[in-house]
């Protein structure tokens, strides 16, 4: 069995656990006549408050500590080793990633940006498309809920907050996160997901401006969680002792808005949480329903398992070859024949002479090599997700022909 047969295997057995709960979430309200229905963004100053007091914590501000009562020393500690290696990570991506994104990635203002498999990575998504208006990640992972942290005591929190810069380091380090990593984050007191994202938008000069938690309509329509259905979720937590991944499945989903200190337009990112198989897909539309609802997107995908070159994926293959009018990848992008057959053009960067990982598709893996192959040696200095079976770093840019830097 491949390993990526036994990933999407995995996939499947977490996903029918965590939909039993989404949609336990999503209408859990109908437990007490409050089932939500599609309505704005509503306000909530105190979540809001709570993310700032996160967000100051894990980008090491000034007096970050203080908000939430960890120790100076503890806060002094995660920060001495964390700061170096921002500053690593920031220095080698504009130095040597972002000269060769500028050639590629066309205009995007205003154009969402769409993230498969991206769970804890908007640090790149940002680097990649820092112009961008909206950016999409989606992942197995939920959001989590935030709110732990008030629970905490003093070591609990001070521990989370090593495990956090801990996996945070690997994430600079190699520029992809394990599955097993933010899964294990996911149902702590620090979620991995809103962490590392609080952390990307202060890393790139961002503040954060509001936080959101929302649901899915069946139509893909944003859902937003108010103060009523909070109190829903709060009630079966405390009825049902919810804790640790049965807590934070009932916060899959969470919306951040963003914008640059004293500017006025402000930007959003989203994650959502679900699985991207096709059985997953076929029995719950609402997520693909939600990406189709944006219309032409960019995308972007690395260091997914080379779960697109499978055809147990090829509900969300398909969705990319139709509505991304330009993507950035790893060889776990696009297969060339789908991409060749839905008029995309793909351009190659780097060495690829096999996948990464083992057990990947045979067939897909040579058609690679023989792209690379064919055209001309664009050498780059960077790993943009896996490398190749070699150790060397490659990137590829899938695009219509209309599109152009």
């Amino acid at each position: 069995m491949s390993a990526s047969f036994r990933y999407g295997r995995l996939l499947g057995r977490r996903s029918r656990r965590r939909e039993a709960v989404s949609v336990l979430g999503l209408c859990l309200g109908v437990v007490w006549g409050l089932c939500p229905t599609a309505r704005a963004a509503p306000d909530d100053p105190a979540l809001d408050e709570l993310a700032a007091r996160v967000a100051r914590l894990v980008a090491c501000a000034p007096g970050g500590a203080s908000g939430l009562g960890v120790g100076a020393p503890a806060h002094d500690a995660y920060c001495r080793t964390l700061r170096p290696n921002r500053a690593r990570f920031l220095k080698r991506f504009r130095e040597h990633v972002a000269p060769v994104l500028s050639q590629v990635v066309p205009a995007h203002a205003g154009r969402p940006v769409v993230y498969p498999f991206g769970g804890g990575d908007l640090l790149t998504a940002l680097g990649t498309f820092p112009d961008a208006a909206e950016v999409t990640t989606l992942s197995l992972e939920p959001a989590g809920d935030l709110r732990t942290v008030k629970q905490a005591t003093v070591e609990e929190l001070e521990a989370a907050l090593q495990q956090a810069g801990d996996n945070l380091r690997r994430l600079m380090a190699a520029e992809h996160s394990k599955t097993t990593n933010l899964s294990a984050m996911a149902r702590g007191i620090l979620p991995a997901e809103i962490v590392f994202s609080l952390f990307a938008l202060d890393a790139w000069g961002f503040e954060l401006v509001s936080f959101r938690y929302f649901d899915l309509a069946p139509d893909g329509a944003l859902v937003y969680v108010d103060a009523a259905e909070l109190a829903v979720r709060d009630r079966a937590i405390a009825s049902r002792g919810l804790k640790g991944g049965a807590r934070a499945a009932l916060f899959p989903h969470v919306e951040m808005t963003f914008r640059r200190p004293g500017a006025s337009d402000v930007r959003v990112f989203r994650h959502l949480a679900g699985n991207l198989a096709d059985a997953a897909l076929r029995r719950d539309g609402r997520l693909l329903a939600h990406l189709r609802a944006k219309g032409t997107v960019l995308a972007m995908t690395k260091a997914a398992s080379y779960l697109l070159w499978w055809d147990g994926f090829s509900m969300v293959r398909t969705y990319l070859a139709e509505n991304a009018a330009f993507m950035v990848s790893d060889s776990t992008g696009l297969p060339s024949d789908v991409a060749q057959a839905h008029g995309l053009t793909q351009t190659t960067y780097g060495w690829f002479t096999g996948p990464f990982l083992p057990g990947a598709n045979r067939k897909t893996a040579a058609a690679f090599a023989e792209v690379w192959k064919s055209q001309p040696l664009r050498p780059i200095r960077f790993h943009y997700g896996y490398p190749d079976a070699s150790g060397r770093g490659h990137m590829l840019v899938t695009r219509r022909e209309a599109e152009a830097p």
